[in-house]
């Protein structure tokens, strides 16, 4: 194994880390929207006129973004991927994918307590009445 091959594994290995951590997270905030849609839309059917209903536009809207953001990482993970694979011919076998996979591991560990905090304001924008409002109020008076 010459140094080329180490430095591309440790480089390769965090970007993807964090990539697939970010790639994974849309995916289960998109889970959360669209159950928070569900429940939304739910309560709305038995009862039009009941207090507490999380507006649709806010849940879309946050699906919107949490889609794109997981369609932007899986994205660049395949691009990065690809590109590893042909430019510096690197395979994920041997030492170079226990490298490529200690790092990454060790990057979205790093990363997991953000990821998670990023999770519970989704589900919080998507499952309490009032959270989302109050959330842009206070963003906008920061400004």
């Amino acid at each position: 194994m010459n140094l080329d091959t180490i430095i591309v594994a440790l480089i390769w290995g965090a970007l993807s880390g964090y990539l697939i951590l970010r790639t994974l997270g849309s995916l289960l905030a998109s889970g959360f929207c669209l159950h928070g849609l569900l429940m939304s839309r739910w309560k709305r059917l038995v009862n039009k006129a009941a207090p507490g209903q999380i507006k649709y536009s806010i849940i879309l809207r946050l699906l919107l973004w949490v889609a794109l953001y997981g369609l932007l990482f899986g994205f660049l993970l395949e691009i990065g991927d690809s590109l590893v694979r042909r430019e510096f011919r690197f395979n994920y076998r041997g030492t170079g994918g226990f490298l490529w996979g200690s790092m990454a591991g060790i990057v979205a560990a790093f990363y997991l307590r953000a990821s998670w905090r990023r999770l519970r304001v989704t589900w919080k924008m998507t499952h309490e009445f009032g959270y989302a409002e109050k959330r842009q109020r206070t963003f906008l008076l920061k400004r």
